[in-house]
């Protein structure tokens, strides 16, 4: 189940709340069934016990407890599923807070919109060369170009061409970036996504941050600023 919010607020997951309550719900249902057929039964077995050897009354007291052990087993679960609804419900709508904010997120992805694209990435120190492969949907290499070398956060325009031209599909694009030094010895570079976020999406209990035409977890930010002042 997927859901969105773009550019407005949201009041709230309800699709979370009820797909969590769901499963706790059918459990205790199932169970009062159960419990009522053990009953039957051993009201059953009471009108129908041999005067003269009667039935143990330990064992189907051993199963009460055991009954109610379950009970009260399912109504934590009902509790904790209830909370969990409630966090992710918290969660969702302070994500719709991040509309229309600059934010910076982990990842190895750069997003074409309208042909054009931006790859973001840092360098813990100056490189001599940094190549920059962007891969498609498939794992093919569709391009191979030169990037930036100075040392902390990089940004390299890409208007969304191959190596042979063509102008690719707006999409999400795998980035690869390889820098090393003069010694030609590598260094790791870290990519990320820097964008406004325009969209926020709700996908099987996952918030997902819309930058750039690509959508990554909210778990994956790891700075926003004011659009104002960047």
């Amino acid at each position: 189940m997927t859901s969105s919010i773009s550019s407005a607020a949201s009041g709230g997951n309800t699709t979370a709340t009820s797909g969590a309550k769901g499963s706790a719900n059918a459990a205790a249902a199932t169970f009062g069934k159960n419990f009522d057929t053990f009953l039957k039964l051993l009201t059953t077995q009471l009108q129908n016990q041999n005067p003269l050897s009667p039935m143990d009354s330990t064992q189907f007291t051993q199963q009460l407890v055991q009954y109610s052990s379950v009970e009260q087993a399912i109504r934590q679960n009902q509790n904790l599923e209830t909370l969990i609804a409630f966090q992710q419900n918290s969660q969702s709508a302070s994500a719709v807070g991040y509309i229309g904010k600059t934010v910076e997120m982990s990842g190895d992805k750069v997003g074409v919109v309208g042909g054009e694209g931006t790859i973001t990435y840092s360098l813990p120190e100056a490189a001599n060369r940094t190549v920059i492969n962007i891969y498609n949907a498939d794992g093919k290499l569709v391009k191979k170009m030169e990037g930036t070398n100075k040392s902390g956060q990089n940004s390299v325009a890409w208007n969304g061409r191959s190596d042979t031209g063509a102008q690719l599909p707006d999409g999400d694009y795998k980035v690869e970036v390889v820098a090393s030094n003069s010694a030609g010895q590598a260094i790791k570079a870290n990519t990320m996504l820097t964008g406004v976020v325009t969209d926020v999406r709700f996908v099987s209990g996952a918030t997902l941050l819309t930058i750039g035409g690509v959508s990554l977890p909210l778990s994956q930010l790891t700075a926003v600023r004011d659009t104002k002042t960047t």
